[in-house]
């Protein structure tokens, strides 16, 4: 697997800026930032089944609580 080293896109690290500032600052985030950033995450999951298939929900839980059911033989 390879991976492209690109530049940030400039309108993405705004859009990144301004989602920050609204979660930990609590500004308001404008209707059109929050469009792309919709759009980008929908890209990004749709690749992620094109990818990797479906993952059901308990696994995907057990991931994000970083359980591994290779722990029990240690």
């Amino acid at each position: 697997m390879t991976t492209e080293a690109k530049s940030p896109d400039p309108q993405e690290q705004a859009d990144a800026e301004a989602v920050l500032r609204h979660a930990f600052h609590g500004e308001p985030l404008d209707p059109e930032v929050a469009r792309r950033v919709h759009e980008r995450a929908a890209k990004v999951t749709e690749e992620i089944y094109r990818r990797h298939g479906d993952i059901d929900s308990e696994t995907i839980h057990n991931l994000l609580r970083g359980d591994d059911e290779d722990d029990d033989a240690l």
